[in-house]
C-alpha cells in the first residue's frame, strides 16, 4: 500500500506530535487556534446534546488546551439551558492562549477539582488531559476520576480519557468513558489496548482542519479499511504464482522485542520487529497490528474470539499467501488478509471455528468487488 491509495486520508491515525503539526498547519492555512478550540468544544457539546436531554452535568477541566475545550463545552451547554457545573485542576488565570480566552468567556463559577464536585451529576465531561499526557495521574485528578469511575454517571472524554496515552493506548490511571470525542483523526491509542476499551464509542469531529495538511505530515499509521488496499486486491481469476521469500510473518506477543527505554506498547514493538526481520509482520490478538520495515503500520480493531482459536494463525496465513501468490504487495496483502479474515469470522454462526472461515470468503470478496 502506498499513501497515494484512494481513501487513505480518511483512515489516517495521527500521533500526538502529528496532530500538533496539523493544528499548526491549519493556522498557517487561515484557521485560527481560537476557532479550532471553539469548534472542538462545540462538537463535544453537540454530541452530548444529540444523545441526552438536559440534566445536571459536570465538566472537569485541566490546565491546558484540553481544559480549554472543556470551557467551551460548558459554555455551549449552559447557553442551551443545561445545568452545568465546572471544576478545574489549577488556576484559570494560569491558562494560556486560546484556552485562557475561552475560559474568560465562562460566566459561571469555577470550582476547585475534588470528588465532591461530582455530587448530583448525571453526566461527566472529562476535559482534564488529552492524548499528549505522558505521566501517571495523581492527587485530586486521580481521586476525582476514580470517584467518577465508581459512579453511574456516563463519562464523555475529550480527545482521550485522561490518562490514556494517544500514541500507545497505555493507561496511567484512566477510567472508562462511555463516549470519546476526538478531533480531525483518531490517534493510535484509540485502537490499542487498554486505551481502546477505555474510550467507549469514539467520535471523530470535524473542527475545520483542512485535509490537505496530511500531505505535508505524511503519516505512517492507518486504521485498516478496504480503501487502503482495494486498488491492489487481485480480481477473481488472477493467475497465482509460486512464492519465494514473500516476507510476511505472523508473530506472537512473546516473540516481540522490548524497545530500549521501556516502550512496551504493541505498535512500537511491532515496528521494531519489522525492522529487525526486514519483513512485514502481523500480530492478531489483544491488539491486531500489521507493520512494515519502513515504519508504516496498520491497526485493525480485533474481531470475534473465533480469530484466536486453534488453527486461527494457519487460516490467516493461507489467506495472505494466496493474495501474495496473485501478486498483491506484502503490506497490502497482510492488511487485506486480516480484514477479510475478520469479516468472514464475524459472519460465522455459533459453534464454528477458524477453519470454517474460508467457506465464507467468496461471499465477502463478492461484496467487495460489487
Amino acid at each position: 500500500m502506498s499513501t497515494v491509495a484512494m481513501g487513505w486520508r480518511q483512515n489516517v491515525l495521527l500521533t500526538v506530535r502529528e496532530m500538533a503539526e496539523a493544528d499548526r498547519l491549519s493556522v498557517v492555512a487561515g484557521v485560527s487556534s481560537f476557532a479550532l478550540m471553539s469548534n472542538a468544544g462545540a462538537a463535544v457539546a453537540g454530541e452530548i446534546a444529540r444523545r441526552w436531554t438536559p440534566r445536571p452535568l459536570v465538566v472537569l477541566s485541566g490546565p491546558g488546551n484540553n481544559g480549554g475545550d472543556g470551557f467551551v463545552t460548558a459554555q455551549r451547554l449552559a447557553e442551551a439551558g443545561w445545568p452545568v457545573t465546572l471544576a478545574m485542576w489549577g488556576d484559570p488565570a494560569a491558562l494560556k492562549g486560546e484556552a485562557r480566552q475561552h475560559a474568560q468567556r465562562w460566566q459561571g463559577e469555577v470550582k476547585a477539582l475534588s470528588p465532591s464536585v461530582l455530587e448530583g451529576a448525571h453526566l461527566i465531561v472529562d476535559a482534564l488531559f488529552g492524548a499528549g499526557l505522558s505521566r501517571a495521574l495523581e492527587g485530586p485528578v486521580l481521586d476525582t476520576l476514580a470517584a467518577a469511575g465508581r459512579g453511574h454517571a456516563p463519562i464523555i472524554a475529550i480527545d482521550t480519557p485522561s490518562g490514556v496515552m494517544g500514541d500507545t493506548g497505555e493507561a496511567l490511571g484512566a477510567v472508562a468513558a462511555a463516549v470519546t470525542v476526538t478531533f480531525f483523526r483518531k490517534k493510535p491509542g484509540h485502537l490499542l489496548s487498554p486505551g481502546r476499551t477505555l474510550c467507549g464509542e469514539v467520535i471523530v469531529a470535524d473542527i475545520g482542519t483542512p485535509d490537505a495538511v496530511l500531505d505535508a505530515i505524511a503519516p505512517q499509521a492507518f486504521e485498516n479499511h478496504p480503501a487502503l488496499w482495494m486498488a491492489e486486491l487481485p480480481r477473481a481469476g488472477t493467475e497465482e504464482r509460486a512464492l519465494q521469500g514473500h516476507g510476511v510473518l505472523i508473530v506472537h506477543e512473546a516473540s516481540l522485542p522490548r524497545e530500549s527505554g521501556g516502550m512496551g506498547d504493541t505498535l512500537t514493538r511491532m515496528r521494531a520487529d519489522a525492522r529487525r526481520r526486514s519483513a512485514v509482520v502481523v500480530i492478531q490478538g489483544r491488539d491486531t497490528v500489521i507493520a512494515a520495515p519502513d515504519g508504516r503500520a496498520i491497526l485493525h480493531c480485533p474481531g470475534p474470539s473465533t480469530l484466536t482459536g486453534k488453527g486461527a494463525d494457519g487460516v490467516l496465513k493461507a489467506i495472505i499467501q494466496r493474495l501474495l501468490a496473485q501478486g498483491m504487495p506484502g503490506f497490502s496483502a497482510a492488511a487485506a488478509g486480516v480484514w477479510l479474515n475478520g469479516v468472514a469470522a464475524a459472519e460465522l454462526g455459533a459453534g464454528l471455528g477458524p477453519t470454517d472461515v474460508p467457506q465464507w470468503l467468496p461471499g465477502v470478496l463478492r461484496r467487495l468487488y460489487d
